[in-house]
Formats: structure tokens, sequence, C-alpha cells
């Protein structure tokens, strides 16, 4: 990023915490007008809504127009096709630099559309030119095209911004070096050996918010990796060895190796639950949680302790105990906190809490069936008709 876009990712990190502070009454608007006068904001923003359309439309457009002129001009000419999608993703590429560096765009759809259609196209090329023109298998050009697609992403999420472009790169990463004989071994070491390092840059102080939230982005992907190379199912099933292209071996379900990965599968949720208390970091709680559901499913199963129904209604019942003794402690604290944990929720915003409530409120209602209008029914009884001097009843 940019000393520019970097300010101004900080400057509105600020305003957000102030307006979070302000929706809770922490600070009055005196004090949120000083601070957004501090930190004003040089960028040109959108809504979510019309950021989500104005990506929609970009996307849409951008395409159809690609896609005219490849019918056009170049509807049989497969080499003159990678030639465009190069040149288009070398165009929208810069056409991105630009928004987000002269133009001042953030969160404006636009750029975020431009940017990915920048890497597809890229990457189309860069597909074509491996299976096509250098002649290569399928299997063996992949892991190159995993490694530029790891290497555009990353490039694309430290310029611009953007976490989930570097949670791609990672992902990429991991599918390239699925290809190697050791893949499953390097899936457990890496994750392990970056972890630390990944932890420590999600906090630094030096870095803007969105690289922050980057790293911790490519640090949930490493973790969802090792949970994968070691749970026991997909040992089982040899999951990584397919994605690496290669035989699975059998595994059996007995041995020193599967009771490992059992062991593993239980003990990899735990240490992530420990390190988000430790470190205070929600996105960890929620992968240890995610992760420690997984395990037990995958461990009723395995272990067959019972049927999964009732396993599973026991654990959600124990884990709403733990929850309730854990609330019960912390609120018997001083000032109702231990050891800088608390039970109270900070800075909630209590105007969205109440829109939450009212909307679950409205959907449980069931109106009332509606009384009829006045007036009389059907009834019968017959009735006459006649006609050129008949008449009878019916």
């Amino acid at each position: 990023m940019t000393p520019e876009l970097a300010g101004a990712d900080r400057a509105a990190a600020v305003r957000a915490a102030a307006r979070s502070w302000r929706r809770t009454g922490v600070i009055d608007d005196a004090a949120l007008a000083a601070v957004e006068s501090r930190f004003p904001d040089d960028r040109v923003r959108v809504g979510p809504v019309f950021r989500a359309l104005l990506f929609l439309f970009t996307l849409i457009g951008a395409g159809a127009f690609l896609g005219f002129v490849a019918l056009a001009m170049f509807s049989h000419q497969e080499g003159a096709l990678a030639l465009l999608a190069l040149l288009a993703g070398a165009a929208l590429w810069a056409l991105t630099e630009v928004q987000v560096g002269h133009l001042r765009r953030r969160q404006g759809g636009v750029e975020a559309a431009t940017s990915l259609l920048a890497i597809a196209l890229l990457l189309g090329a860069a597909g074509w030119f491996l299976w096509s023109a250098a002649k290569l298998e399928p299997a063996g050009g992949l892991p190159a095209l995993c490694l530029l697609a790891a290497a555009l992403a990353g490039i694309a999420s430290w310029r611009w911004g953007y976490p989930l472009y570097a949670a791609a790169a990672a992902a990429a990463v991991f599918v390239a070096l699925a290809r190697l004989p050791a893949g499953r071994a390097l899936w457990i070491v890496l994750p392990l050996a970056a972890a630390p390092a990944l932890l420590r840059l999600s906090a630094s102080p030096r870095l803007a918010p969105a690289h922050r939230s980057a790293a911790m982005a490519v640090l949930l992907v490493a973790t969802a990796g090792l949970y994968l190379a070691v749970h026991a199912g997909t040992w089982e099933d040899q999951l990584v060895e397919r994605l690496g292209g290669r035989e699975p071996l059998p595994a059996p379900h007995a041995g020193p190796w599967w009771w490992s990965a059992a062991a593993a599968t239980a003990l990899v949720p735990v240490l992530v639950l420990v390190a988000g208390v430790r470190r205070r970091r929600l996105p960890l709680l929620l992968a240890g949680a995610a992760a420690a559901v997984a395990s037990i499913v995958t461990l009723v199963r395995y272990l067959h302790v019972g049927p999964a129904w009732l396993v599973l209604t026991l654990g959600g019942a124990l884990w709403v105990a733990v929850a309730l003794g854990l609330w019960r402690y912390l609120e018997s604290g001083t000032s109702q906190e231990r050891h800088g944990f608390t039970a109270a929720p900070l800075l909630t915003d209590r105007g969205r809490q109440a829109a939450l409530e009212a909307g679950l409120a409205v959907l449980t209602l069931h109106p009332a069936p509606r009384p009829t209008a006045g007036g009389h029914g059907f009834e019968g009884g017959g009735g006459r008709s006649g006609g050129g001097g008949a008449s009878g009843e019916f």
C-alpha cells in the first residue's frame, strides 16, 4: 500500500472505532465530531448496498464487453484470445491502480471488480500458455499456475489492501504444496512454523489495518490446512494426496498413524481455542469452535461412542453449561472481570441489537385470520324461473 492509502486505512479504522464508542455511549457527539475532524476521510466511498451493486454491474459490463470483442474479432483464434486476456488483464490492473491511487477510491465496488477481473484474466492467459502453447499436461502445469495465482493475489492484497486476496494466495500455495511428495508433511510443518509470525503481524501497529487483517486471513487458511492435514478422515481418505494428483495409498482404520491422526483431530481445536483466548482474537475463537464441532462429529463417527444425535445433543448441552459457568465466574469477580476478561458486552451497538430483536419478533408473529366482509353469504333454497308463459321452481 502507498503511504497515503495506509494513512487513509488507519484513519478509517479510528473513525469506525469512534462511531462504535458513540453508539454505545462511551463518548458524546462532541467527542465523535472531534475524532472525525482529527482523522478526516479523503477517500471516495459508497454504502454497502451500492458497493455490491457497482461490483456486480462492473463485472457484468466488463465481461460482456470483452465477450463481445472476443466473439467479433477472435472467435476462432485461441492464441488471439489469450493475448486479449493478457492485454485486458494488464489494462484492468492499471485501471485498479489508478482508481485506488489517483482517484482515491476505497470501498467503492468498481475497483474491487476491476482487480478481480484483472487477476482472473491474467491467470486465464497464463493457463493457455502453460497447457496449449507449452503443451504441458494439466497436472504438470497446475503447480505453476497456483504459484502464479498466489503471487498475483499476494501482490494485490499488499498493494490494495484486500485480505480476501491474501487468503486466496495462501490457499493457492497449499494446493501447489500438495503436488509435492511430502505435501502432507509440508501442510503440517509450515503452518506451525509460520503461526507465531502471523500472529505478531496480525497485531503489529506498524502495519496498516488491512495488512493486519490479511495476516489473520493467511493464519486462518494455514490453520485450516493444518487441520485438514492431521484430520483422521482426510488421513483415511488421503485427501491431500488426491489433491496432489497422486494415487492414494491404503490407509487402514487402525495402526499408530491413524491413532496419531485421531489424537491430533482432537488436539488442534483445543490449541486454536487456547491461542484465541490468550491473544484475545475472535477469529481464532470462531475457527477453534468450528474445528471442535467438526472433530466431535468425526470422533463420533469413528469411535462409535453412541448415536450421533445423542452425542451431539449432550455435547451442545455441555457447551451451554460451560458458557453459563464461565459467565457466572466472570460476573462474580471484582468489577465483574477476572484476569482482563469480562462477561459484559463491550462496545455493543444497542440499536442494532434492538433492531435484530424486533426483526426476530416480527418473523415469529402470525397474523390472525381476517374477518369476512359484511353481507350474506350463499344460501340455498332454490329459485324461480319462467318465460313464455311458463313458470316453475327449482
